[in-house]
């Protein structure tokens, strides 16, 4: 946990809405202000309650909810005097464009371990902005084999390494999106849009759900976050996405904030809600209900991917069914054409072993557009 002398504080460039409800974290905590925020609140046409928060342009390059995170914890690797960040994540990871894009940014190393997942025209353009960002790829097969090469990694050995678990799934990860709740408090009361009685999103690595989770109930929106489940309950032995997982996020949290915002009665964080139906075949494996979400997204001009947010919109949609209020989609996705960085990369450029996902992808994604 940082202390006083670890970290810069903010300045008024770097002022996001967690600092207005938590005043005294602006002088322990730091930001590096890299998301173009806030992100619009739009009413959409699905249904008279539907209502979208577009975080799939919180960057001008490459959006999607990673952004929120590296906010926070590229700030606080910088406070570290990290000089590389090692993560890990499926072949396709967002989060691995995303923390490859701010290290290039910031003059860090990125170390990425990946583990399979289906085959498909995002995983293709995902490995290659990888490396179009410089990252260091390392591929290890399966998901057991990845998370041993993770926890047992050489970089452990080498001062200035800062590991960051899938996701971005951290305390820095969880107020990023602790302060995106308050951000959706402030539009509330712009009146940019009504309050929600519930938001969905989707639950990955966990830190979003937990941010929105708790961030909720700090600031006092009553609103319930539902966190719809889109990745595996356990990463080999150990817990990834399940409600203890998120929980502990929210614990983590309490007890920072508790530390350091002395002035101030912190709440004990409730449980998050996380629904387990949506998930399908797998991490990744696309699913009717999904697919059938996704078009009716794009018939209104949003687009979505099949492995987070079509599993959410499908949650939503039927969330809308009942709904006598607003209900809220949280859309996680980069919606931003990332074609020209992608192509960049031809599949020399790729280590041998990941060579394949790209030479063997033909059409196998013809419902997902460039993430």
């Amino acid at each position: 946990m940082p202390t006083a002398d670890t970290v810069r504080p903010t300045t008024a460039s770097q002022e996001r809405p967690l600092f207005k409800y938590f005043p005294q974290l602006r002088s322990r905590i730091a930001i590096e202000p890299i998301a173009s925020l806030p992100t619009p609140v739009e009413r959409l046409s699905l249904s008279d309650h539907a209502w979208i928060k577009r975080d799939d342009l919180t960057h001008p390059d490459y959006g999607g909810n990673k952004i929120r995170k590296l906010e926070f914890i590229i700030a606080d690797a910088i406070a570290k005097k990290a000089r590389r960040i090692i993560t890990f994540g499926a072949i396709g990871t967002n989060h691995g464009v995303a923390t490859a894009m701010m290290c290039q940014q910031f003059g860090l190393e990125c170390v990425v371990y990946l583990f399979d997942q289906p085959a498909s025209a995002t995983v293709t353009q995902n490995l290659r902005l990888m490396r179009a960002y410089g990252a260091r790829l390392i591929y290890k097969g399966s998901l057991p084999k990845t998370i041993l090469a993770y926890y047992t990694s050489p970089y452990r050995l080498r001062t200035g390494s800062y590991f960051l678990f899938a996701g971005g799934s951290n305390l820095y990860g969880t107020l990023g999106f602790i302060n995106a709740a308050c951000e959706l408090q402030c539009q509330i009361e712009q009146g940019d849009c009504p309050p929600p009685k519930a938001i969905v999103c989707p639950a990955g690595s966990g830190a979003t759900l937990a941010g929105l989770t708790y961030g909720c109930q700090l600031i006092g929106l009553e609103t319930e976050v539902i966190g719809v489940r889109v990745a595996p309950r356990k990463l080999g032995p150990v817990a990834a996405c399940t409600p203890g997982t998120v929980y502990q996020l929210m614990i983590k949290a309490c007890r920072f904030l508790t530390e350091t915002c002395q002035q101030q009665q912190i709440p004990r964080p409730r449980a998050a809600r996380l629904l387990e139906h949506y998930y399908g075949d797998g991490y990744g494996a696309a699913t009717e209900q999904g697919l059938q979400a996704m078009e009716q997204f794009k018939a209104i001009g949003i687009t979505l991917e099949q492995t987070y947010t079509a599993k959410a919109a499908a949650a939503f949609i039927d969330r809308l069914e009942s709904a006598d209020a607003a209900v809220l989609f949280w859309d996680t996705f980069n919606s931003r054409d990332m074609t020209a960085s992608s192509s960049s990369v031809v599949t020399g450029e790729l280590p041998q072993n990941l060579r394949r996902f790209v030479d063997d992808i033909r059409t196998e994604d013809r419902h997902c557009s460039p993430a």
